[in-house]
């Protein structure tokens, strides 16, 4: 009864904005770049959208914007790219289907461009020579993402990269094409792109973040990393996968091998500190049965069951640890070390004491104990043999 009687008395045009933010019903707006904004939709003009947000108002450049869904409206698809109809070409009159394909680029009309260099791409190379085919391909990127056609766009590169005869140049060519099937769309990163060469390297870019991002994740999914050989294995397949990168931007690999071997340093910590928590979580249990289970044999393989992952576990994550500056200095990354040195020695104290029952355990001087045990003294856990 209070909220009501105050909300009566706000102003009106305050109770306005607190009905057009409402996130039931709001406008969206989906920029370029991917991001998406949520609010209502207070300024729509050729040069920008304004969006009064729960968080303020926000002012999006027209050019940046991907599209506009206003509240009780349905998003609409894109509009399917303007179809290309292959325009037959007699042999004998191929120079002359040639110059009409250049004179149609030079005057913008892409789709009719794109016609007729893909009648000339249907001749034989005794009629259309090597030279004008790879030209004509290129040509046909440009005509394709003019049009908005990424599938288009993406076969004239995958026929370009067929005739060229460099293997790197291949490799980029088939690169660019994935790229632009995998993303469907002539706009990458915020940007629109129109011809050959923008296309190509943009894609470079996106393939080269892509190698980098594999690597980082060889690294931070590898597992067995507490035995040196493995670390050392773990990091060179990683670069590995970076170095593929090199192709498409060139001193890719060495700009950026720091980031999968910091990814694996922060693998072995991160694991470390999952260990540290299992040990938590176990230690009690060992502790509160550690009498018990000397009772019986049937006791004792049951309570060693418990304790030997437990014991695998912590000593992993200690030896992983370990093994880290020896591995920083062979890979050069000693600074990334240094980041993480006070993190790693509290993780190995953390790890020395998870070898023994909680500090202040006592033990009656019975059985399995009675030679091992004195008062003060730190009990390692052993298994029962």
């Amino acid at each position: 009864m209070h909220c009501t009687f105050v909300l009566r008395l706000l102003p009106a045009a305050v109770a306005v904005t607190i009905v057009a933010v409402s996130p039931a019903l709001a406008d969206r707006v989906v920029t370029k770049s991917g991001e998406t904004f949520t609010g209502t939709l207070v300024e729509d003009t050729p040069e920008k959208i304004v969006l009064r947000t729960l968080s303020g108002t926000v002012t999006i450049p027209r050019d940046a914007v991907k599209s506009v869904e206003k509240a009780g409206e349905e998003a609409k698809p894109p509009a399917p790219p303007p179809q290309v109809v292959v325009v037959p070409v007699d042999p004998a009159k191929a120079p002359q289907a040639l110059q009409q394909a250049k004179a149609a680029i030079a005057a913008g009309e892409w789709i009719k461009a794109a016609g007729l260099l893909e009648g000339l791409m249907l001749l034989d190379e005794r009629t259309f020579a090597a030279d004008d085919r790879l030209a004509a391909t290129g040509a046909l990127v440009t005509c394709y993402l003019q049009i908005k056609d990424a599938a288009g766009a993406a076969k004239s590169l995958s026929r370009r990269a067929a005739l060229a005869p460099d293997a790197n140049d291949k490799r980029r060519l088939v690169a660019a094409a994935e790229v632009l099937r995998t993303v469907g769309s002539v706009e990458i990163g915020g940007k629109t792109l129109s011809r050959l060469d923008e296309v190509v390297e943009t894609a470079m870019d996106w393939k080269a973040q892509q190698c980098l991002k594999d690597a980082t994740d060889i690294a931070a999914k590898a597992r067995g990393i507490d035995v040196p050989a493995q670390l050392e294995r773990a990091a060179t397949g990683a670069l590995k996968k970076l170095s593929e990168a090199d192709v498409f931007v060139p001193g890719f690999s060495a700009a950026n091998r720091k980031k999968p071997l910091e990814a694996l340093v922060n693998n072995v910590i991160e694991a470390a500190k999952q260990a540290v928590d299992y040990c938590e979580k176990v230690r009690p249990d060992l502790t509160s049965t550690a009498i018990s289970s000397v009772s019986s044999r049937a006791a004792a393989n049951a309570w060693n069951d418990r304790a030997i992952p437990y014991f695998a576990r912590r000593q992993a994550a200690e030896d992983a640890l370990k093994n880290l500056p020896a591995f920083a200095a062979k890979f050069d990354i000693a600074d990334v070390y240094k980041a993480n040195e006070t993190v790693v020695k509290d993780l190995l104290v953390q790890l020395d004491d998870y070898q023994y029952y909680p500090a202040g355990t006592v033990f009656p001087s019975y059985g399995w104990y009675s030679t091992r045990y004195s008062p003060g003294q730190r009990i390692k856990m052993q298994l029962r043999h």
